[in-house]
């Protein structure tokens, strides 16, 4: 005689609503953010590619994350600050210079703060690069990408 087993419909959904809510949450926008003030691992890319670009060497890690009222803005620490003339990230479609939040000529360092929409998004970036003791001028694009998981 052949046993057919068949999973009660009440016992399959329960297995579903225990498997989400024991899901991690991912603090991945603003919404599952408290005002507040938070740290985040962020690499920076090339353009064209998910790969690590020189420019990331010029940025100090981790970020600083200041949520309000449900918007992200990041600050980022640049290192060899007088080489980096220029940074801008792309907002609502338009590239704009990152608002300076601090200089530290001494060190050679300023922190720089921009819009995130959500830190799942990879962020566009562009920077130009003067190094006057050799006459080197250059313009790239970049792009950041957050480490969501990392928030703390």
């Amino acid at each position: 005689m052949k046993v057919i087993r068949s999973t009660s419909p009440v016992l399959l959904f329960l297995s579903f609503v225990l498997l989400f809510a024991l899901a991690p949450v991912s603090s991945a926008s603003a919404a599952g953010l408290a005002d507040g003030q938070y740290s985040a691992q962020y690499v920076v890319w090339k353009a064209d590619s998910d790969s690590t670009s020189t420019a990331n060497t010029y940025f100090e890690k981790p970020a600083k994350l200041v949520v309000k009222d449900g918007k992200i803005k990041a600050q980022v620490t640049l290192t060899n600050s007088s080489w980096i003339t220029s940074f801008k990230t792309l907002d609502q479609g338009v590239y704009k210079d990152a608002k300076v939040i601090s200089t530290n000529t001494a060190a050679n360092k300023r922190t720089v703060e921009f819009n995130v929409n959500s830190l799942t998004e990879v962020i566009p970036a562009k920077v130009s690069v003067t190094v006057p003791a050799i006459g080197y001028t250059g313009n790239y694009d970049i792009r950041l990408k957050f480490d969501a998981a990392s928030v703390q």
